[in-house]
């Protein structure tokens, strides 16, 4: 594992995320393959894995939490997603029609 500086990310669509993200310090790595991928949290993944994501995405949205929501997106950061596939989740519009009302929570 790779870790890679927030500096050293050019990618347009990677530096939306980067830019508009900076509240967290959220380690980033390249894996074997050379993907971006925000750095796992072994708790949260063994989590997602015993009660699975559409059990978690009910209890979010019973709780009034969405795409935009930190907590949210933290759980999706300590998955090990990729920048890219965060990047689809959260800020193409296809997935999230609410993308452009995100605000960062500091």
């Amino acid at each position: 594992m790779k870790i890679v500086k927030r500096s050293e990310i050019t990618e347009e669509t990677f530096r939306e995320i980067i830019d508009k993200e900076a509240h967290h310090e959220h380690i980033i790595y390249k894996d074997e393959s050379g993907t971006l991928r925000w750095k796992e949290n072994d708790d949260v993944r063994k989590m997602v894995d015993k009660i699975g994501l559409n059990e978690i995405y009910q209890l979010f949205d019973s709780l009034g939490l969405n795409k935009n929501s930190e907590l949210f997106r933290k759980m999706y950061r300590d998955m090990g997603y990729s920048l890219f596939g965060y990047w689809e989740i959260f800020y193409w519009e296809v997935n999230n029609d609410i993308a452009n009302e995100y605000v960062p929570q500091h």
